[in-house]
């Protein structure tokens, strides 16, 4: 019977799944701040950041669920997992959740340097290399993966720290970041598509088979609907600064 589990060992695993749900946590802590600064009441503050990490916690449990049963770890363009997860949420967050009053009640009240240092939790992505140097990743994937990553996350706060502080050239540096971080993920989408383009004309198994297994599944699944959703609020938010 086939394993749909990672043969990464067992303290990478628990490692990468406490540090995802604790990535989780951090996304939805603004939120409540942002509901506090909207005049929303502490309790229904509260859930508004409980809300958004079961919400999460539900679409992973739904992920893993089809990952453990190889719904996933299939060749095909494009990949099964963005088609059944990625595409899903994407959907979700820019067609409705984005739409929302009540979001654009948050938007209008989080402040941007929030919105930018939210994006520290992106050092998770240090599983990457992890993956490489246990020869369950190819390098090209792994590490255009990994140093976009760890250069958004390691230059969000210095970018936040500018925007509190209202250092020149501060919009120049969260717009130029900005730009960056998504293109990094455009970035990813497209070596990935490309590997497996390249599976299914040669019949391999495929190089990304554990980002279609349970836990790494997580990383495409969640990641760039989510990265990207983040990256245009903090467009938005630029826009409601510019208009004020």
């Amino acid at each position: 019977m086939a394993s749909y589990i990672s043969s990464m060992p067992l303290w990478a695993i628990v490692l990468f799944i406490a540090s995802f749900l604790y990535s989780i946590a951090f996304i939805a802590n603004p939120a409540k701040q942002a509901a506090l600064n909207a005049g929303i009441t502490p309790g229904k503050s509260r859930n508004i950041q409980i809300g958004i990490f079961v919400f999460y916690i539900l679409f992973l449990a739904y992920v893993s669920v089809l990952s453990l049963k190889g719904a996933f770890n299939v060749n095909s363009i494009p990949p099964k997992v963005m088609v059944w997860a990625g595409l899903p949420l994407m959907i979700i967050l820019f067609g409705f959740i984005g739409n929302t009053g009540l979001f654009k009640k948050l938007l209008r009240s989080i402040t941007l340097e929030s919105l930018v240092a939210i994006h520290v939790f992106r050092l998770v992505g240090v599983f990457f290399i992890i993956l490489y140097f246990y020869h369950l990743l190819p390098a090209k994937f792994a590490f255009s993966a990994e140093l976009g990553d760890i250069i958004t996350a390691l230059l969000a706060l210095p970018v936040a720290k500018m925007v509190s502080k209202e250092k020149p050239w501060w919009k120049t540096a969260v717009y130029a970041w900005n730009i960056f971080g998504m293109l990094d993920i455009v970035n990813l989408l497209v070596i990935a598509v490309i590997i497996a383009k390249n599976d299914l004309v040669t019949g391999a198994k495929g190089d990304l088979t554990e980002m279609t297994i349970f836990p790494f599944v997580w990383l495409p699944a969640f990641a760039p609907a989510t990265i990207l959703f983040l990256h245009t609020a903090i467009f938005r938010k630029l826009q409601q600064i510019k208009t004020k």
